[in-house]
């Protein structure tokens, strides 16, 4: 399979692989800068209501006001760091499709699956009892259906992929093993088509992440017009 790997990515193929990742990784960015936006906006909304509030007092309008912006933030802030991992995915395996030296490959393989092991976690922190309540407040039930089935995907996936994340991690990457043949037999457990391949499977399951999100901030919207009478 690394032969064919290399073949396909020195072919026409490769140069067709190459234009639409980076294509995708510039639309990938320019969402970040409307999450930037977005977040912001909110964050503005909160320090003005804050202002309000100390010198007229926190009328109840008010505060429901500023709660709105404040969840709305947290749905934000979530559905941002997805996209975020979205393009740090891309940017991986553009370097792992296209990277002929070794010693390289060895090094953004290890950094593709610290990458994952690293999301997987935050992931599961980001979307724990407070962002779940607050989904079960705001979404239709459906919507929650969905985006509780991609979390558990995502899950499914950390549990299957978890011992060789972590085995990877713990001892070439963020906290190295000092014993010598340790790490050796680490690094040469790696493969490189094997982390393209997991690579694959995780941005399957963090992408449906993100449009799973999608009703969510819609519903976080949904909210912050009717504290202001609309909708």
């Amino acid at each position: 399979m690394h032969l064919v790997l290399n073949y396909q990515m020195k072919s026409s193929d490769g140069d067709e692989l190459t234009s639409a990742l980076e294509s995708t990784i510039i639309e990938e960015r320019q969402c970040i800068e409307l999450f930037k936006l977005q977040i912001k906006h909110c964050k503005e909304q909160i320090i003005n209501i804050n202002k309000v509030i100390a010198t007229r007092g926190g009328r109840a309008d008010l505060q429901s006001k500023k709660s709105a912006f404040e969840d709305e933030l947290v749905i934000l802030n979530v559905a941002a760091l997805v996209q975020r991992c979205n393009v740090e995915t891309k940017g991986l395996q553009k370097l792992l499709y296209f990277e002929e030296n070794e010693s390289s490959k060895e090094r953004i393989a290890v950094d593709a699956n610290i990458t994952m092991y690293e999301w997987c976690n935050d992931f599961n922190d980001l979307t724990g009892k407070r962002f779940q309540q607050l989904a079960q407040r705001l979404m239709k039930s459906e919507e929650l259906a969905v985006m509780r089935r991609a979390k558990k995907y995502l899950g499914d996936f950390y549990d299957l992929e978890k011992p060789v994340l972590s085995l990877i991690r713990h001892n070439v990457g963020a906290h190295r093993d000092h014993d010598f043949m340790t790490q050796q037999e680490v690094l040469e457990g790696i493969g490189w088509a094997d982390t393209i391949e997991r690579l694959h499977r995780f941005e399957v399951v963090t992408l449906e992440l993100g449009r799973s999100i999608k009703p969510f901030m819609d519903a976080g919207l949904a909210q912050i017009a009717r504290t202001f009478g609309q909708g």
